[in-house]
C-alpha cells in the first residue's frame, strides 16, 4: 500500500474517532432545562434516558410515572437515578417523618426545598413519595371488581362475584381490608352464597419484619352450613422479598375462633369456639408488564377437642386492559377437615373450588 493510501486511511480513522467522541460527549452533556413552574417532572433512568411527565407515586420500590406518550408506566425505583421537579412532592422517610417541597435528586441524595430551607435526605431513607402535601387520602388505595356470568336455555344460571380490596400504606404500617362475596343460582335455585371479610393491621419493626396486632376475619357460607365464623388473632411475619418485582411474606400467629352453624343434628351444639394456630404466605408479583399475580395460602390449625383445621387458597391474575381497568381471573379453594352435618342429616363436602372471570378498577 502506498504512503498516500496510508495517509488517507489515517485521516479517515482520525475523523471517525473525533466524530464518535463528539457525539458521545454531546449525548452525555445533554440535560433537561432546570425545574420551572410548569407542572411536569423530569426523571433520568440508569440507561441515560430522560422522561418528561408527572410522578404519581413511589411505594414498595416502584415509581408510577405518567407521560403523554407512554401513558402511565411503573419503573423500578433502583432504575431512577435523577429527579427534577418543581411540583410539591412529599417524601416519607423510614422513620415516618415527612418532608414536602420542590425537589431534585441525583445519585444517593435528595434535596427538598422547603419554606424553612433545603433539606437533604439520603435516598436509602426514603420509604415513599406522594404527590402534593401529605393528606390522609394519599395513603389509601382501593380496587373494586365484579364477576358476572349468565346462561339461558335448557339451563338458566346466573353467577355473581364481588371483590373489594382497600389498603392504607404508611412508612411503618399497613392496613388491609378485603371483602369477597359470591352468589350463584341455577334454574331459580341457589347453589352458592358466601361472604368473607378480612381486616389486618401490620406494623413494621424493620423493612421486612412486622407484627400484626389486629387480625379479624368474618366468614359466612350457606352451603357449608356456616351461619358465621369469626376469627380474631395476632401474628408475626417476615417479607422474604419486598421489592418492585415481588412482595412475598410468611406469617405465623395465634387466634381465637367462634363458629355458629346454620343447623345441627339433635343433641349437637349450635355454636363452637376453639383456639387455632394460623399460618399464611402471600405472593404478589408482576409476571409481565401487564400481568400481575396474587397468590395466597393460609391454614388455621385447630387446637382443642374436635378442633377443625381450615385451609384457604386464593389465586388471581390481573391483566391490564386499559388505564385503571383490569381483566381478572381468580381461583378459590376452601377445605375443612370436619364439615358440620346439618339438621336434615346432610354433611357438606370438605372441598369447595370456584373460578371466576371479571373486571376490576383501581382507585
Amino acid at each position: 500500500m502506498s504512503r498516500y493510501k496510508y495517509q488517507v486511511l489515517a485521516i479517515t480513522l482520525t475523523l471517525l474517532a473525533l466524530t464518535t467522541g463528539f457525539a458521545a460527549a454531546q449525548e452525555d452533556a445533554w440535560a433537561p432545562p432546570p425545574p420551572s413552574d410548569i407542572e411536569k417532572d423530569w426523571i433520568r433512568l440508569s440507561s441515560g434516558e430522560w422522561l418528561w411527565g408527572t410522578i404519581d407515586l413511589m411505594r414498595d420500590e416502584s415509581l408510577e410515572f405518567d407521560s403523554e406518550e407512554m401513558d402511565e408506566v411503573t419503573i423500578d425505583w433502583e432504575d431512577v437515578v435523577e429527579i427534577r421537579s418543581a411540583r410539591l412532592m412529599t417524601y416519607v422517610r423510614l422513620d415516618g417523618s415527612v418532608v414536602t417541597g420542590t425537589s431534585t435528586m441525583k445519585g444517593e441524595t435528595v434535596l427538598v426545598e422547603t419554606a424553612g430551607g433545603v433539606i437533604e435526605i439520603p435516598r436509602i431513607q426514603i420509604a415513599s413519595i406522594l404527590e402534593g402535601k401529605p393528606t390522609e387520602l394519599n395513603f389509601w388505595s382501593a380496587k373494586v371488581g365484579a364477576d358476572l356470568k349468565t346462561r339461558t336455555g335448557n339451563t338458566n344460571q346466573s353467577d355473581f362475584g364481588a371483590r373489594i380490596f382497600i389498603k392504607r400504606e404508611a412508612a411503618r404500617s399497613r392496613i388491609d381490608v378485603k371483602y369477597q362475596g359470591n352468589f350463584s343460582k341455577t334454574n331459580d335455585e341457589e347453589n352458592v352464597r358466601n361472604n368473607r371479610g378480612n381486616i389486618e393491621w401490620k406494623v413494621f419493626l424493620t423493612r421486612k419484619f412486622f407484627v400484626s396486632p389486629v387480625k379479624l376475619e368474618y366468614f359466612y357460607d350457606k352451603f357449608q352450613n356456616i351461619d358465621r365464623r369469626i376469627t380474631a388473632g395476632v401474628g408475626i411475619g417476615y417479607y422474604i422479598s419486598r421489592s418492585s418485582k415481588a412482595d412475598w411474606f410468611v406469617e405465623l400467629g395465634g387466634s381465637y375462633q367462634d363458629t355458629r352453624w346454620r343447623s345441627v343434628e339433635p343433641g349437637k351444639d349450635l355454636e363452637e369456639s376453639n383456639g387455632s394456630v394460623p399460618f399464611r404466605t402471600t405472593l404478589e408479583t408482576d409476571i409481565t408488564k401487564k400481568t400481575e399475580l396474587t397468590a395466597e395460602y393460609g391454614v388455621q390449625l385447630g387446637v382443642g377437642h374436635e378442633a377443625n383445621t381450615i385451609h384457604h387458597t386464593f389465586i388471581m391474575f390481573e391483566i391490564d386492559v386499559w388505564g385503571d381497568i383490569d381483566f381478572d381471573m381468580s381461583l378459590t379453594w376452601d377445605h375443612v377437615t370436619r364439615p358440620k352435618t346439618n339438621a336434615e342429616g346432610i354433611t357438606p363436602l370438605k372441598d369447595d373450588v370456584a373460578t371466576y372471570f371479571g373486571l376490576s378498577i383501581d382507585f
